[in-house]
Parts: C-alpha cells; sequence; structure tokens
C-alpha cells in the first residue's frame, strides 16, 4: 500500500513540469510564443535532427566498446537498433527502465544479468562524468561574466548539510559489514571489465562528442532563428539544463528546461518568447528523434512488464 501510494505521488510530482510551462507560457504569451516558433524553417529542424541521431549513432558505438569490454558482444547495427530501442523505452517507462529494456534485447550474449547492468551502470558513468564536468565551466563562466554567486550572509544552511552529511556517514559506518556484504557482489560484476586505459579515452572521447552534438543542437536552433546570443555561454548553459532536468518535477526536462533557459535569456535581455520557442523546438526533436526506436520496437516489441519483473529478480 505504501509503495503504492508512493508511485502514485511520484507520478503526480512529475506533471509539475507541465504546470510550469503552462504559467510559463501563460505569462510570455501564446501568439509571441508561436511568432517565435515560426523563425525555424523545416530544413533546420531537418538538419537538427540528423544531429540528434548522429549524436545517438556516436553514443551506440560507445555502449558497444563498453559492453565488449564485459564479454557481451554484438554487432554494430544490432548496438544501434537496441539503443535507439532504449532511449524509446527509457522515455516512455517510469523509472528509466528503457535501460534495462537493451538487456532484454541481448539477453542472449550476456553472462548473468548483474555483468549486463553493470555495463549499462558503467556506460551511465561516462556520460555523468562529461554532463557534470560541462556543468562545472559553465558555473565558472557564468560566475566570471555575471556573478551570479554571492555569499551567503548566514551559513545555516552549510551547517545543515554539513550536520546530515555527518549523520549519512555514521549510519554507513554502523552498518558497514551488511553494506559492503550486499555491494561485494556487484562491485565483482562492475569490476569485471577490460576496458583498459585505451578503451575508457575512446569510450570519454565518444562521449563528449556525443554530448557536443546533442546540447550543441540548442545553438544551431537558435542561430536558426536567429536569436542573437553568446553562444558559448548557451551551449555551457543547456549542460546545467541537463543536470536539472533529472530531477524527478518533470518529464523530458518539460518546464525545467523552459524556466531556465528563460533565465538564461533574462542574462542576456532577450526575449522569453523566445527562450520558450527555443525550448519547445528542442523538446519536438527530442520526441522526432525517438522515432526509430519506438518502429524497431514496434517490429520486435517486449512486454514491458517484463522489465520489473526481471528487475525484481
Amino acid at each position: 500500500m505504501i509503495k503504492k501510494s508512493f508511485s502514485t505521488i511520484n507520478f503526480w510530482i512529475k506533471f509539475l513540469g507541465f504546470f510550469l510551462l503552462a504559467y510559463l507560457i501563460y505569462k510570455v504569451g501564446w501568439k509571441e510564443t508561436i511568432i517565435s516558433i515560426r523563425k525555424i524553417s523545416l530544413l533546420h529542424i531537418l538538419v537538427a535532427l540528423i544531429i540528434f541521431w548522429i549524436a545517438f549513432f556516436v553514443k551506440s558505438i560507445r555502449w558497444k566498446i563498453v559492453s565488449n569490454s564485459y564479454g557481451i558482444k554484438f554487432g554494430i547495427f544490432k548496438g544501434l537498433r537496441v539503443f535507439f530501442i532504449g532511449i524509446f523505452l527509457g522515455n516512455i517507462t517510469p523509472g528509466k527502465l528503457g535501460d534495462f529494456g537493451r538487456l532484454l534485447y541481448i539477453k542472449d550474449e550476456l553472462p548473468n544479468q548483474k555483468v549486463g547492468w553493470s555495463s549499462l551502470i558503467m556506460d551511465r558513468l561516462f556520460d555523468l562524468f562529461c554532463l557534470l564536468l560541462f556543468s562545472f565551466f559553465a558555473l565558472v563562466y557564468y560566475q566570471i561574466v555575471f556573478q551570479i554567486l554571492v555569499l551567503p550572509k548566514n551559513y545555516w544552511g552549510v551547517l545543515f548539510w554539513l550536520l546530515l552529511a555527518i549523520i549519512c556517514s555514521f549510519v554507513i559506518f554502523k552498518n558497514r559489514k551488511n553494506i559492503r556484504n550486499k555491494i561485494r557482489p556487484w562491485w565483482e560484476a562492475f569490476s569485471s571489465h577490460d576496458l583498459g586505459v585505451e578503451k575508457s579515452f575512446l569510450s570519454l572521447i565518444l562521449t563528449l562528442v556525443s554530448m557536443i552534438l546533442i546540447y550543441g543542437v540548442f545553438n544551431y536552433v537558435a542561430w536558426a532563428m536567429g536569436i542573437r546570443i553568446d553562444h558559448v555561454g548557451l551551449f555551457l548553459g543547456t549542460f546545467i539544463l541537463g543536470v536539472l532536468s533529472l530531477l524527478p518535477i518533470t518529464i523530458l526536462g518539460i518546464g525545467v528546461r523552459e524556466t531556465s533557459l528563460v533565465l538564461i535569456f533574462q542574462l542576456y535581455n532577450l526575449p522569453a518568447e523566445d527562450a520558450v520557442a527555443l525550448s519547445l523546438i528542442i523538446f519536438l526533436l527530442q520526441l522526432l528523434s525517438f522515432l526509430p526506436g519506438a518502429i524497431w520496437f514496434y517490429l520486435s516489441p517486449i512486454q514491458l512488464k517484463q522489465l520489473r519483473i526481471s528487475k525484481d529478480n
């Protein structure tokens, strides 16, 4: 009952992003937003969509390298097809179970489930590392240009988080044996790869290339719309948007992305309707980019309940 109630609350919390978007468009104005959207041509939409697909192809190559290092062997085309299906499933299922859906398509190649999960975690870690790295550069850039961070007038907040960290550390220390016993088999599976320095560096480069393409789409669309903005600031700012989109109050970054872009545009004294229009165009491109995965999933479907069952096992 408690688990069901929590799932229900979590479901409705994710719709806060939609309410935030609706309020933002109400304040900015539908007409103004539509006028801004019309600034981009269908040709530029197509080019931006192709950029997304190229980025996903690059990421599928990285996933193949990581998987191969765990002894999971499959071809480039199968990796691309399954990766696109994973992207599609990850955006229509709760808890991002789409990643686990990838494992169901390559289950015959998996040594065991723990190794399969470990390969996905390693794949995600490359994304997380680069996302945080670019976000750090973004904070430094915005601090130098706009001085957006100021020292707090009091340090009660700092003391609160420090106290919370101490409590968490104490709890972990008291339960370290149980935690160690539970983590050990997973750590052994996670460490069973043979990436090495060369493959790790190649995977990192592929991650950087894919992220430059994915987040660079914001710059391309802004240029196509004729928005005069500092493209370095916009490019770096989109990585902060990427971090904020991980918050459990949004689906595909809806609401959070628009609000964040409006704040960035305000720093450059640019109209809010252009920020909202840019964000909505990116959202449309995201939906269109899922089409190959949706088609491949339709041609070789799996029962979504298998994701839950396999995860529990």
